[in-house]
């Protein structure tokens, strides 16, 4: 394994990575966290800490010009856990993996103003930084674990309109990207795909171009509905398919609704007439039993031909293909209902606020867990790489029989899988991450504290048995995190709305 090598960040150098070695025992998660500590001084060296698989790792941020800040810095940690991305000065950012030493940088080019959006494409296998300025609706690729890792400038195609928008949406498991017109937002209702779409692919390790750079695979029109979540509150709310549009993990089809009532759109760039073009896409009517005014919404596209989607009472599996699908009760009606992406999109685990737990997979529909419990959610669910693993937070007393302890000093850990649910009463603490081995790593903190600073590094393992790791000294640093939010950690499982773009 080569290590120690320096890597540039704009105005600041990383130096050498430090190994600790197991963070206590053999307490550990298959699972990659980061966090910065509390800077001391402006213009002075701030240390990067990780997490790495039960190994504590450090690493320096060292500033090269006087007087540069390194408080305004931010860390991605890519979502299959291999590595991570730090953005400094000047919207730069550089990738490191942590098992390979592969580096790559992302700043100043050809292509113009970089943005302040920095996302990972949902497959983990690039870095994307959407751009600003004239070249807006642009974005700059930087594929990681393959055997480039430079940067690609990718424009969106040419459009009739006068000054349009553009939205990026990735496969989940392929190293494809979808660019797509978009009209609505503010006033003019909601977002959606409405005009030209293009489909490319980017280098990696599953390669499915010809060349070596940015290819584009198909174009065509799309146009679907617009669709206002807040006008359906007893609903799931999807945001994996933002702007009406669902991405296969394969990268082969964009879903959305047609303008017609219980019909669905479906572009694959892969269908291609004698001329060699993409054709246009297609209508596909949901089975006869969906009903005018009260048909569910798409909420993730596990396939291009199996499309999960929802309503008030019941969740479907259609299979376009054959024009069936299944439908079960969704349980917990009533209480808000979770969807978390897992197995590379093919996979979503819905949990509800009380630990009800249901599955959808290219297999079918089925309940994992109908055991509930009381549960005033700290911080929102998170689950395993393959999802077999929920893991929740709760504060309160579920027996209401306590009575030495204020209701926000009990805190309770919930794990839910095919085993049934179990719960672990004890002092508050917010997930980081849970392994496939239902290995849970979690940081303490203080409930009355607003800010929430964590307190202490746990491990839960398999087997219900809870160590502290690391006592998190000096102090992690408040940052902004992936998704807009102030967080002390860096993690998998902070793509915004559940895997990146």
């Amino acid at each position: 394994m080569v290590r120690g090598r320096q890597w540039g960040i704009a105005a600041a150098v990383v130096g050498a990575v430090s190994v600790f070695g197991p963070a206590c025992g053999q307490a550990q998660v298959d699972a990659v966290v980061v966090w910065l500590d509390a800077e001391i001084s402006d213009g002075q060296p701030r240390a990067i800490q990780i997490y790495d698989r039960g190994v504590r790792r450090r690493v320096e941020l060292d500033p090269t010009i006087d007087g540069t800040l390194t408080g305004n810095t931010r860390i991605l940690v890519d979502p299959r856990a291999r590595g991570l991305a730090v953005a400094g000065v000047g919207k730069s950012a550089v990738w490191v993996d942590l098992d390979t030493a592969e580096r790559g940088r992302v700043g100043p080019g050809p292509w113009g103003e970089l943005g302040e959006d920095l996302v990972f494409a949902r497959s983990g296998l690039a870095l994307a930084y959407l751009l600003s300025g004239v070249n807006a609706g642009g974005a700059v690729l930087l594929p990681i674990g393959g055997a480039r890792s430079e940067p690609l400038w990718l424009s969106p195609p040419t459009s009739q309109a006068e000054n349009p928008s553009w939205v990026l949406r990735s496969a989940s498991d392929a190293p494809i990207v979808f660019v797509a017109e978009v009209t609505g937002g503010d006033d003019l209702g909601p977002t959606r795909v409405d005009g030209t779409i293009a489909a490319y692919a980017f280098p990696a390790i599953d390669h499915r171009g010809s060349g070596g750079g940015l290819e584009q695979l198909g174009r065509a029109t799309m146009r679907v509905r617009g669709i206002d979540p807040a006008a359906y509150p007893q609903r799931i709310s999807s945001g994996w398919c933002g702007a009406g549009l669902c991405v296969s993990p394969e990268g082969d089809a964009a879903i959305g609704p047609s303008n017609q009532p219980c019909t669905l759109m479906r572009w694959r760039w892969a269908k291609q007439g004698s001329d060699g073009q993409a054709r246009p896409p297609v209508e596909l009517a949901l089975p006869s039993a969906c009903e005018l005014g009260t048909e569910p919404f798409a909420l993730a596209a596990l396939t291009a031909d199996r499309v999960l989607l929802g309503d008030e009472q019941r969740l479907y599996l259609a299979d376009l293909g054959r024009g069936t699908w299944s439908a079960l009760p969704r349980l917990g009606l009533g209480t808000g209902m979770i969807m978390l992406p897992a197995a590379g999109g093919r996979r979503f685990n819905l949990v509800t606020t009380e630990g009800q737990l249901m599955r959808a997979d290219e297999d079918g529909l089925s309940v994992v867990n109908a055991e509930q419990t009381s549960c005033a959610q700290l911080v929102p669910p998170i689950t395993s790489p393959d999802g077999g693993w929920v893991l929740m937070s709760c504060v309160g007393d579920p027996s209401g029989i306590i009575i030495e302890m204020q209701p926000r000093e009990i805190a309770s850990i919930v794990r839910i899988s095919a085993l049934g649910l179990e719960r672990f009463d004890g002092i508050a603490m917010a997930p980081l991450a849970i392994d496939d081995g239902g290995n849970a790593l979690l940081y303490s903190f203080d409930p009355d504290d607003d800010d929430r600073s964590p307190r202490g590094l746990f491990v839960l393992d398999a087997h219900g048995d809870l160590a502290r790791v690391d006592d998190l000294e000096p102090e992690p640093q408040l940052f902004i995190g992936a998704g807009g939010a102030g967080t002390y950690f860096a993690r998998a499982a902070d793509w915004p709305g559940g895997g990146g773009r």
